[in-house]
């Protein structure tokens, strides 16, 4: 194998393995990169874990229009093209910046879908969801209860539902013999 194709090699292991590493994504470098005339990508993502078709290229002189338009041509429908590349000691990659922000409001959306999750939720007493948004402050103590615990009982229940709250009868006693 020559120098050049080897450093080739090199910077498409070290792409897979990031990706492996930080993304858990299942990707590995084509075996057949560099051979043919054929349009392919460097790096094997079958399953999809991310959305990028990636072409690497680690060069001495640096051709981004020329490496992008070979980008550009290998990359699948619905697939951002990704150029990575090697400049001096750093690996630094090239998309479209419109792909950029789609990615970058992607994550926001996802943020906030987490975010909106991860709040409480509410029941009423019949079986009605209420989101905490849009509840005044001191509406909840009118409808709901607090066990001597300091856990909220739902309306029209005797005791909290709370497992580990030694004064409500949530959790069986174990009687002493004497």
């Amino acid at each position: 194998m020559s120098v050049s194709s080897e450093k080739g090699v090199s910077l498409e292991t070290q792409v897979a393995k990031l990706l492996q590493k930080k993304l858990g994504a299942r990707v590995s470098r084509d075996k057949r990169s560099g051979a043919g005339s054929h349009q392919k990508m460097d790096l094997n993502d079958y399953f999809q874990d991310t959305p990028l078709d990636i072409e690497c290229k680690n060069h001495k002189t640096i051709k981004i229009r020329e490496w992008w338009k070979q980008t550009v041509s290998g990359a699948s429908f619905s697939r951002i093209p990704t150029l990575v590349f090697q400049a001096d000691d750093e690996v630094l990659a090239t998309v479209r910046l419109s792909d950029l922000v789609d990615l970058i409001a992607e994550t926001q959306q996802h943020q906030v879908e987490i975010k909106r999750l991860k709040e409480p939720i509410i029941m009423t007493g019949s079986g009605s969801v209420v989101d905490p948004a849009h509840i005044k402050p001191g509406a909840i103590r009118s409808t709901w209860s607090e066990c001597r615990g300091g856990n909220m009982v739902s309306p029209g229940e005797k005791k909290c539902l709370v497992k580990s709250c030694t004064y409500c009868s949530n959790k069986k006693v174990k009687k002493e013999k004497k």
